[in-house]
């Protein structure tokens, strides 16, 4: 049975470690991104794929993607969520003007079409109006 409450803790633990420095994604992917004025990237969890067209991620990115697919997996094991219950599982990265996502997005929906999504901005916080503030004048 799909719950959302523990499903909501597993996208927050997984948009926070993504915007770490231990998902290995950043500063790396903030630099592919601007350098292909690419302002928002998306990564689909459960098939590990990259949905943004034309978005070439090196190698590195693609490990870390990877890597960051399989921290989702043992994070939703660890809270008793099964990822075969989900039909779509995502995350997206913001880029306003550096290299550091000024936000990360995480959402899943499950079979039953419960959905669930939670942001935060590139300090792991939840994302809101200071995060834009934030994000424009640092």
């Amino acid at each position: 049975m799909f719950k959302v409450k523990r499903s909501r803790s597993v996208i927050h633990s997984v948009a926070h470690h993504a915007v770490s420095a231990l998902s290995w994604l950043h500063p790396r992917l903030g630099q592919e991104c601007l350098g292909q004025n690419v302002i928002e990237l998306n990564f689909d969890l459960l098939n590990s794929n990259i949905t943004n067209q034309n978005f070439v991620a090196s190698n590195e990115t693609k490990m870390a993607f990877n890597t960051l697919k399989s921290t989702f997996e043992r994070i939703a094991e660890a809270e008793g969520v099964e990822v075969n219950q989900l039909v779509n599982a995502s995350i997206s990265f913001g880029f306003a003007k550096d290299h550091w996502p000024n936000y990360c997005c995480c959402s899943c929906t499950s079979s039953s079409g419960k959905f669930v999504s939670v942001k935060v901005d590139g300090l792991g916080n939840k994302y809101g109006l200071l995060s834009t503030v934030r994000g424009l004048y640092s």
